[in-house]
């Protein structure tokens, strides 16, 4: 037999730490139990137990404590948000079948050690813990399964007799005698003052016990520094092996086979599940299908007919007047079946692309519910079809009501609200298990359609989705399919010097230092640079010497060498990412066609990827230069424009500062004028330095920036940024009583909108974590102002987009960057388009203060940015 033996606490306490906080819709918190049942499946998988057993402390005083009243004294008491989690988790361990064993009294370590010496010589016992004590418990069929954290992984070490002894040069009983005379911190355990790992584990390994060291204390072979706090510490060693021994006789069943699994409740254990929206904990124990209730009958929609038909018949079908289901692509652009449902019948239509795109045309004439509009909508185009109306999409909609999810799957959707998976009815239709997974995911729309749309309603949301989401949607499908022309020749001749820059670099390198190495491995890095040269080391981990940018980026003004790394890191950055990784994904059109994301950022914000042209550098010359090789196609121009300072002319509307107002209602510069009032000189005199300090200033209050970081940023002491910020919502005193209102605010409603409605769930604000709240309170800030301007773009874009076509047809919007719009247009119509999408983004909202876009028109990105 293989018997399983949790140690609950630490695993739970581990799990809570290591996952950012989760939580269900209602508010609670679900992190911990996701971590812990991560493992937990882990550990099923790597042990194959017959039988588990998991241990839990229990509130009241052990042994322990009475032995030694400071025993674990000065531990933080448990936060309540990890607390919440304990009963839960409980519950689903029993679904699946597990035994919780508590014992008053005693702590969880003592139950594991009672069980695991009661394991029969010819099983095997897991022990799955944290904790290092249970080390001593370790024998040739006993083994301590102990996760560490290792280049940012984790990794469960297995601990038997022979890793301990090759680790600590101790059988695993003498493990006590170490902590006897080291202690330990954690626990409170005194051990023997003065001693430390290191001198303990020499004792042990040469005297075997504390017996032995205490006995013969006049003639041992140490100093006699080391022989005066032995002796003085004697009667804490004593202690300490007492408080450090693991109890072996706590009064519970110890037997293993009473520990055998249980047969696991699939409907308790899935309801569980989905109480706490654990979807893709679901999937793993493969509870994402309905299973049999506790009357044994089956859980079921109402039947829903299923039909295979082509593309003719559907033609000759009636369907006016109904919204219809359509699944959308499984790949870009391509169905390889059509999956669409008409009330209580689905339909499915196999066959070539020609007879799909057909049938798809005749559901372009009908308001169509989807998943994905997007999606549908690039189908359309692609295929020379009419782009469809999208009355409702399901992910966005959920995205909407709550962005902090990580899954918008259908599967996923039809859990969290409830929508069980219908019954199918075929008539002379057969279909294979894939397909018949697919009709059941459509079967689904219409009433996730129906509970989704209610809850936009009850949040004010389905404004945002009907006139900022969804419309927006058909203008990424369309920036998609038209993609934006790259110079590949360009780019790759750009690699070829950025290589021969990135190779002289290394030879230099290898020069000034001596010897060659690998200049990207961290640790290598590490060690040149704080061993063999002797550079100030600002961070050590475990792993070796901090070499991150912040940490070369402090040292390179003084050492010409860390200034080579850098530049050394930032050609073959740019060679390997954005030179290799862009010729990657250019078209045989020779376009990059980035696919837009709606669903991805918490603030709104769009994101893309193959490639992310979000990200393309543009801090520094060397970057900016990328934008050369995004160039118009033959007889056109690039048309560029980008909202001025858009977040702090949003925060201005939202606080109603009348000072910030008047700068942007007059054309004022905001950073000159607040230099100006916050520095005490006349404007005139305003250098460019005190300029630069003053945007600082602008742009970190949006973020919640403090004086510490502030400094770093502009290179002032502390104190000195401190009083800049004072002087800052001194002279912007609204933007203060705003910025405090928006914390209070987000705390009672707990989330944070825009004024479109957007909302952001912020469970960190009622988090017991300091560091938790305080992420939570400049996120309250700043979401409001980042979820506007966000929404305030896309506005733009759907007012660019639909009065081009009406207007200037030829003209494509092409692509978007945070607050930039770029159109591609033919040479003869680039003043048109220039001052088409200059009124649109300054007109795309009506606010307290004027929006303003810079315009600019060229043959390459690089150009029409000027």
């Amino acid at each position: 037999m293989n018997f399983l033996i949790i140690d609950g606490n630490s695993l739970i306490n581990r799990a809570f730490y290591g996952i950012k906080l989760l939580t269900a819709k209602d508010g609670h918190y679900t992190n911990a139990i996701f971590g812990f049942m991560n493992m937990f499946l882990n550990l099923m998988d790597r042990t194959h137990a017959d039988a588990v057993a998991v241990a839990f402390d229990l509130k009241a005083p052990t042994f322990r404590h009475k032995m030694y009243d400071a025993y674990k004294a000065g531990r933080k008491p448990m936060p309540a948000e990890l607390y919440e989690q304990i009963e839960p988790l409980k519950e689903i361990l029993c679904f699946y079948g597990c035994h919780i064993v508590t014992c008053e009294g005693y702590e969880a370590d003592d139950i594991i050690g009672t069980l695991s010496a009661h394991v029969k010589d010819e099983d095997n016992c897991f022990i799955a813990t944290g904790d290092r004590d249970s080390l001593q418990l370790v024998r040739d069929n006993v083994t301590v399964l102990l996760p560490s954290t290792k280049m940012g992984q984790t990794v469960t070490e297995e601990y038997t007799p022979a890793v301990i002894r090759e680790k600590y040069g101790v059988s695993p009983l003498q493990m006590i005698e170490i902590k006897a005379l080291q202690g330990d911190s954690s626990d409170n355990i005194p051990g023997v003052p003065g001693i430390g790992p290191k001198t303990a584990m020499q004792l042990i390994a040469e005297y075997g016990d504390i017996d032995a060291v205490f006995n013969d204390l006049d003639h041992l072979n140490v100093t006699e520094n080391l022989r005066v706090k032995l002796r003085a510490g004697k009667e804490s060693a004593y202690l300490s092996k007492k408080l450090g021994t693991i109890c072996l006789s706590v009064p519970i069943d110890p037997d293993p086979s009473s520990y055998t699994l249980l047969t696991r409740d699939d409907e308790a254990l899935r309801e569980a599940l989905l109480k706490h929206e654990l979807f893709k904990l679901l999937s793993k124990l493969q509870l994402s299908k309905p299973v049999e209730n506790r009357n044994h009958t089956h859980v079921s929609a109402d039947k829903k007919t299923v039909r295979q038909i082509s593309a003719e018949e559907l033609k000759k079908t009636a369907l006016s007047d109904v919204e219809i289901a359509v699944l959308p692509p499984e790949t870009k652009g391509l169905f390889s079946v059509l999956y669409f449902s008409v009330k209580d019948t689905l339909f499915f239509i196999s066959g070539a692309q020609s007879e799909i795109a057909s049938a798809f045309e005749r559901l372009t004439k009908e308001k169509l519910i989807t998943s994905d509009a997007k999606g549908l909508c690039r189908f359309a185009l692609q295929n020379d079809l009419p782009v469809p109306e999208i009355a409702f999409d399901i992910r966005l909609a959920a995205y909407l009501l709550n962005p902090n999810a990580s899954d918008y799957s259908i599967p996923a959707l039809a859990l969290s609200y409830h929508v069980p998976a219908p019954e199918l009815s075929f008539s002379d239709t057969q279909a294979d298990e894939e397909t018949c997974d697919k009709l059941r995911t459509l079967a689904c729309f219409s009433a996730l359609k129906n509970r989704l749309a209610s809850q936009l309603e009850e949040c004010d949301q389905t404004s945002l989705l009907c006139e900022i989401e969804l419309p927006l949607a058909a203008v990424l499908a369309d920036m998609e399919h038209v993609g934006m022309a790259v110079d590949k020749k360009a780019i790759a001749e750009y690699a070829v010097v950025l290589a021969a820059q990135t190779e002289e670099l290394e030879k230099k390198i290898y020069e000034a230092v001596g010897e060659q190495f690998n200049i990207q491995s961290p640790k290598q890095l590490g060690v040149i640079l704080f061993e063999k040269l002797g550079l100030p080391a600002k961070k050590k981990t475990k792993t070796g010497y901090s070499t991150n940018a912040e940490v070369l980026e402090g040292l390179a003004n003084d050492y010409p060498i860390v200034e080579m790394i850098l530049n050394y890191r930032t050609y073959a950055k740019l060679k390997s990412t954005y030179c290799d990784g862009l010729l990657k994904t250019v078209a045989d059109d020779g376009r990059i066609h980035s696919t837009f994301n709606q669903t991805e950022t918490r603030t709104g914000r769009l994101s893309s990827t193959e490639p992310n042209l979000q990200n393309i550098p543009v801090r520094t010359a060397i970057g900016r230069e990328f934008r050369k090789f995004f160039v118009a196609k033959e007889g056109c121009v690039l048309v560029d424009a980008d909202y001025s300072q858009i977040e702090l002319r949003v925060l201005a509307a939202l606080a109603d500062d009348q000072t910030m107002l008047a700068c942007f209602n007059n054309g004022v510069d905001i950073h000159t004028s607040t230099a100006s009032k916050v520095f005490g000189v006349p404007e005139e005199y305003v250098t460019p330095e005190l300029r630069s300090r003053a945007k600082a200033v602008n742009f970190g209050i949006v973020y919640g920036i403090g004086a510490f970081s502030l400094a770093k940023d502009i290179h002032v002491t502390r104190a000195e940024a401190d009083s800049f910020i004072k002087a800052y919502l001194a002279l912007y005193s609204s933007v203060d009583r705003y910025m405090q209102a928006s914390i209070q605010t987000a705390r009672e409603k707990g989330y944070a909108e825009t004024i479109f409605h957007r909302r952001r769930y912020l469970p960190e604000l009622a988090s017991s974590n300091g560091m938790l709240r305080s992420f939570g309170e400049r996120v309250a800030r700043n979401m409001p102002i980042q979820g506007t301007a966000a929404d305030i773009i896309k506005i733009a874009m759907i007012r660019v987009y639909n009065r081009l076509k009406k207007e200037l047809p030829e003209v494509k919007l092409i692509m978007q960057v945070h607050d930039e719009l770029i159109l591609e247009a033919p040479e003869a119509l680039s003043e048109k388009a220039a001052d088409l999408l200059r009124e649109e983004m300054e007109n795309a909202v009506s606010l307290s203060v004027k929006l303003a876009a810079d315009a600019g028109i060229g043959k390459t990105w690089y150009e029409a940015k000027g």
